[in-house]
């Protein structure tokens, strides 16, 4: 049965599908991928919230007349109501759109795509065509911002910077968790504000978070191997 009647209009049918050049990225990519998909999923299943956290999972938004759908698939999509059961896609037309969708920068996606408010071969404006209240994008390096996030959600005239707190958080309106910055990281605070820990890291006798040396050192090394050889292309 639809539920969600918005479809997209013919400017979109310039909107080029995400494709395998367009979603494997590097080490440092896939892997701030996975500690954000990590840190959501967590704060569902503490409190048991019917939370899909999908990881370059593809969308299907809905095109007007016979024309096929717009089928991207963003890095991170959060719907609040689908349940942790696992799926193959998100059709928009049943199941409305995501809450939240936060995309990690690569050099074939950056300017032209995540960042595109300009026209509708880019993401943002697709986004916010069917809906989407609130967009991240997270530049690990900071090479295509100037910094490391770019957000924006959705006000009665379309997107609109969504800036961070006094705290240096950018909070989500719509699902209580908050994000922020820590190194090549974009890491998940809780409903109660509480850092998410990584599964890499454990919680000393004190209650405080602590990392694995071994893990985290090597991290760290893949993480600068990965940053000498970007700067040497």
């Amino acid at each position: 049965m639809v539920t969600y009647s918005r479809v997209l209009g013919p400017e979109f049918d310039v909107f080029e599908d995400d494709s395998e050049e367009t979603l494997v990225g590097s080490s440092v990519h896939q892997g701030a991928i996975v500690a954000i998909n990590e840190g959501i999923d967590d704060c569902a299943a503490r409190r048991e919230l019917p939370w899909f956290v999908g990881n370059q999972l593809t969308l299907v938004f809905p095109r007007q007349g016979e024309r096929p759908p717009a089928q991207p698939a963003p890095d991170i999509c959060l719907h609040p109501t689908l349940t942790r059961a696992p799926r193959t896609s998100l059709l928009v037309a049943v199941d409305g759109p995501p809450a939240l969708i936060i995309e990690v920068t690569s050099p074939s996606t950056a300017l032209a795509r995540d960042l595109n408010m300009h026209s509708e071969t880019g993401k943002p404006l697709l986004y916010e065509a069917i809906g989407v209240p609130e967009y991240l994008v997270f530049d690990p390096h900071g090479e295509y911002l100037g910094k490391q996030v770019w957000a924006r959600r959705l006000g009665p005239h379309g997107y609109v910077p969504w800036t961070p707190d006094e705290d240096g958080r950018w909070h989500s309106q719509t699902l209580g968790i908050a994000f922020a910055p820590q190194g090549f990281l974009l890491r998940v605070y809780d409903q109660d504000g509480a850092l998410v820990p990584l599964h890499g890291e454990l919680r000393d006798e004190n209650g405080e978070l602590r990392a694995q040396l071994a893990t985290e050192q090597r991290r760290i090394a893949e993480l600068e191997a990965e940053l000498r050889r970007r700067r040497d292309e």
